[in-house]
């Protein structure tokens, strides 16, 4: 059976149900998700469509806990009865589809089916993933064996945010006007096509998609707590139900994504750094990761777009790991960092009209081959990498090595800075290209710190190309810090409306911030008064931009504090 996707059904034929009798009631499905059911007989139109069993029983009691010890030694007589089929040899060809629901439920799937609400999960949870897959991958991958997609059904709290159709296609409609812009890992042609029904009706993980594209689109009200926003307590509530349910699908990870965004630019922490993890492990579960022993649950591609929307998710994830971990916790070995032959997203244009574009360009290729916003922020991410590796983890033979190293670098961050720029001169829409551009400006900042003396440290100047690199480092970074003035500038024209604000990505903060520290460092030292209103711009744009993003509020509270410090160290004895 074809798996289904997250964006409905074919419809059924219109002929399919003339003149069949009806039911008394609606089915247990319509009824417990609170929908309309036109009760035909032997199976409503909804679950004819959604390929699922349709019942019109009345709901079988809640089980007691002898019920579930009988499952319990039902589960590990069938989980002995596997185990003497691997150790004979034999392989498993019994497969359960991987989408939509058997025709009968089972005992265990009858348990997930009667659990509704949180209160209800949260207790003796169906997690029907097969253990094997992690015990002994070789006999699970020779067995055969499909993961079920666990029968979770939608929480009310969930459903109170996407009530009818037209509510989802708002929801979709204002993620692809603001999120999708920087972060396009969703298909636009299919998340704007004319929904057939609610996004529920592909699965629970569909709705948690739903969800986190509201949670991240959305403003956060004013007085509000971001970790206490009902919609982001709501998704993380119904993101651990569907964890311990067993749910492995592409929608569960792009969730988790958003949630990611959601938190890093709110400055959820330390929410944001283990959410990030959990994206990079779940992404090696799916097998998205490009490795060849990976266990490939997803199976393979059946198209183009949908290959395209894996390589881009597993792009999203290794994005959105480097940003939030270098800023925060420094630097960690990345076992997952794209090989030279990785292919890029494709172009962006082609991918959001859902057309097969030109051959897809490698991360290896010329920085001057054209590639779309997404591509470039990829590309900034892996030089980002690049630093980071420069300082923790590579060892050279002499200091003349690692000074070489440290030029060669710099010059590919500003090539690339360089080419990016151009492209933003040539596009109308500077947002979409501000997020690469800033990552760079992080990069070469964090590059250079360590050689400027700006921090207090640097280099030794006993010789003369360690004096000659303290003196590049320091120029490059207040040349820096001067672009990313002409760059915050840039973003407060492309926000001169207020809706304007939404499409802003929380990527650029940590850059403002860094310029502006440099700022201060300049005033201090040489009481630079143009220096000094640029770092006044900066935290009036970093105060703007909290009305979006509650990270560059805090920025800006930090900047307040810091400029307080050092006035009272100035006027001290």
């Amino acid at each position: 059976m074809a798996s289904m996707s997250m964006y409905g059904a074919p419809n059924p034929s219109p002929n399919a149900h003339i003149a069949a009798p009806k039911a008394s009631k609606a089915c247990y499905t319509c009824r417990n998700q609170k929908r309309k059911c036109d009760k035909v007989l032997p199976a409503c139109s909804l679950c004819l469509r959604m390929n699922r069993s349709c019942d019109y029983s009345d709901p079988q009691p809640t089980p007691t806990s002898e019920d579930l010890h009988v499952l319990q030694a039902k589960i590990a007589e069938l989980e002995s009865q596997l185990e003497s089929h691997i150790n004979g040899g034999r392989g498993l060809v019994n497969h359960a589809p991987l989408f939509g629901t058997p025709s009968s439920l089972s005992g265990v799937e009858a348990l997930g089916h009667s659990a509704a609400g949180y209160s209800e999960q949260w207790g003796a949870v169906p997690n029907r993933f097969p253990a094997i897959a992690f015990l002994d991958k070789k006999a699970f991958l020779s067995g055969g064996i499909d993961i079920p997609k666990p029968p979770v059904n939608i929480p009310d709290d969930v459903l109170e945010h996407m009530r009818d159709g037209l509510t989802v296609t708002a929801i979709a409609e204002q993620y692809a006007a603001t999120v999708h812009r920087w972060m396009p890992i969703l298909s636009r042609k299919y998340l704007l096509q004319e929904p057939t029904d609610v996004p529920w009706d592909g699965g629970s993980d569909a709705a948690l998609l739903y969800l986190c594209m509201k949670l991240v689109a959305s403003r956060l009200p004013d007085g509000v707590e971001s970790f206490r926003a009902p919609l982001y307590l709501t998704a993380k509530r119904f993101a651990s139900v569907l964890d311990l349910n067993g749910a492995a699908s592409l929608q569960r990870l792009q969730a988790n994504l958003l949630i990611v965004w959601y938190e890093y630019g709110h400055a959820i922490y330390p929410a944001a750094w283990m959410t990030a993890g959990w994206c990079v492990r779940y992404g090696n579960l799916l097998g998205i990761n490009g490795h060849h022993e990976a266990m490939q649950l997803l199976g393979r591609p059946t198209t183009w777009i949908e290959q395209e929307e894996r390589n881009r998710t597993w792009w999203g994830v290794q994005v959105a790991n480097r940003i939030v971990s270098y800023a925060s916790q420094g630097y960690i070995m990345d076992s997952q960092e794209p090989r030279p032959d990785a292919a890029l997203p494709a172009d962006d244009d082609a991918w959001n009209r859902g057309e097969l574009s030109a051959p897809t360009a490698l991360l290896s290729s010329p920085i001057d081959d054209p590639v779309g916003p997404f591509s470039r922020l990829c590309q900034a991410s892996i030089m980002m990498g690049k630093v980071l590796s420069h300082h923790y983890h590579n060892t050279f033979p002499s200091e003349a090595a690692r000074l070489t190293q440290v030029s060669k670098l710099s010059e590919d961050i500003l090539d690339l800075s360089g080419k990016i720029t151009e492209e933003t001169n040539r596009s109308p829409d500077f947002l979409s290209l501000s997020a690469p551009l800033a990552l760079l400006s992080r990069a070469f900042c964090i590059l250079c710190d360590p050689y400027s003396g700006l921090d207090g440290y640097g280099l030794d100047p006993s010789t003369p190309q360690a004096a000659e690199m303290q003196q590049r480092a320091a120029e490059g970074l207040k040349t820096l810090s001067g672009n990313m003035y002409g760059f915050g500038q840039k973003v407060e024209i492309s926000t001169s409306g207020f809706q304007d604000l939404d499409s802003v990505n929380p990527i650029i903060m940590d850059a403002l911030y860094s310029a502006a520290l440099n700022f201060a460092w300049f005033v201090r030292k040489s009481g630079d008064m143009q220096c000094q209103t640029s770092l006044d711009e900066i935290r009036n744009w970093l105060t703007k931009l909290g009305a979006r993003w509650r990270s560059a509020a805090e920025y800006a509270r930090l900047l307040e504090a810091q400029e307080f410090s050092y006035a009272i160290r100035g006027a001290g004895p």
